[in-house]
């Protein structure tokens, strides 16, 4: 049974890996903010899209700006800050959920592959062929072809980039396998279930987190790119690449309603590297 003891001994270790350098500390408070935005969008920030207030106002610290407006309204009368916001939340969770169905479904076609041989040769082979297409063309030119909606999008761009994750991590796998602390294993008579779970699962971590995090940083690039491009816009769950659509027409009188869904991007891509690196920067570099 997981005893208080070793429960406050696991909390420990987890704080100083956290706080064990500058990177991983950053990255880790920049993700609970990101949580914190995400999830108390409404009740924390009431924030809304209701066209209300005046329209085409300046960000605050522009002359005629309005300190209850951040970085002001658009042409309807929103609120771009709020508008940020709800736009925010709505391209994480689109994120995350393509990300978690890709990874789960990757992995466990990844642990099949490593005990079926017979197949695994003419899948990686057709995975091999699918990285050399550059997956946001491959995302865009699909998009073109089904419904245009969320889900069919969400759907796309696993798809597109789960090729990719399989095969770099099954790469993993297989240079893992062929070490020679392994091979003294299997001379040893251990299992290659045993083997995989025990020593290529936990050695292969570092690796294999780097590649989700390349991958949420692919996947929500996708989803804003393709928004942007006006695939799957739908005014009831607006997201950033939805906005800085709709707020190219002010570019020229307010650039900050353009700019802040881009820059929005780059530091949650940014703050997420950084905590994985921070955490496993080393051995992912050995």
């Amino acid at each position: 049974m997981f005893s208080r003891t070793k429960l406050l001994s696991w909390l420990t270790l987890c704080f100083n890996k956290l706080h064990s350098n500058l990177y991983s500390m950053i990255g880790f408070y920049g993700i609970l903010a990101i949580v914190f935005v995400s999830l108390s969008t409404r009740w924390f920030f009431h924030a809304h899209l209701d066209p209300i207030y005046v329209a085409s106002l300046p960000p605050a610290w522009v002359i005629n700006g309005d300190i209850n407006h951040i970085l002001g309204t658009n042409a309807r009368g929103q609120d771009v800050f709020y508008y940020l916001l709800i736009g925010y939340r709505s391209t994480i969770a689109m994120t995350m959920k393509a990300v978690f169905y890709v990874v789960v479904i990757g992995s466990i076609l990844i642990y099949l592959l490593f005990f079926i041989p017979a197949l695994r040769t003419i899948i990686l082979f057709i995975f091999r062929f699918c990285t050399v297409i550059p997956p946001l063309l491959g995302v865009i030119l699909i998009s073109l072809l089904v419904e245009d909606n969320i889900t069919n999008m969400l759907i796309v761009i696993g798809l597109s980039y789960m090729p990719r994750f399989i095969y770099n991590i099954h790469q993993q796998v297989i240079k893992e396998w062929h070490k020679t602390y392994i091979t003294a294993y299997r001379l040893d008579g251990l299992s290659s279930f045993a083997i995989l779970n025990h020593y290529i699962i936990p050695n292969i971590l570092p690796v294999y987190l780097t590649e989700i995090v390349s991958l949420f940083g692919a996947t929500i690039l996708a989803v804003t790119t393709l928004t942007f491009l006006g695939f799957a816009n739908d005014v009831s769950r607006p997201d950033l690449g939805m906005m800085m659509f709709q707020m190219k027409d002010i570019i020229a009188t307010n650039c900050w309603a353009f700019l802040s869904p881009g820059m929005a991007v780059v530091i949650t891509i940014t703050l997420v590297y950084l905590f994985v690196f921070g955490l496993f920067g080393r051995q992912v570099g050995n």
